[in-house]
């Protein structure tokens, strides 16, 4: 089963499936810097940091991953993210 970002829906700051209640993932505000956010997993751990928007781009992600062993899409690296001169 593909899953793609519009099978997800964020209630709040909760990533559910479809219009689903229980959440697969969930972001919480950082305790020492309230700007950014973490997200909890379901087993308790947290993951480093980051801005609402990468976060939510994260989760994503991991929610794919965490759903049926798929991996996030890998992009191609372009000669300027390389270093290239």
């Amino acid at each position: 089963m593909a899953l793609d970002r519009e099978d997800f829906t964020w209630r709040d700051l909760d990533l559910c499936i479809g219009q689903g209640k229980t959440p697969v993932l969930t972001l919480v505000a950082d305790a020492t810097y309230l700007e950014l956010y973490r997200i909890r997993y379901p087993n308790g751990w947290t993951s480093a940091p980051a801005n609402i928007i990468r976060a939510k781009e994260a989760a994503y992600g991991h929610a794919r991953s965490l759903l049926g062993g798929q991996r996030p899409k890998k992009r191609p690296y372009s000669g300027e993210s390389l270093g290239a001169a």
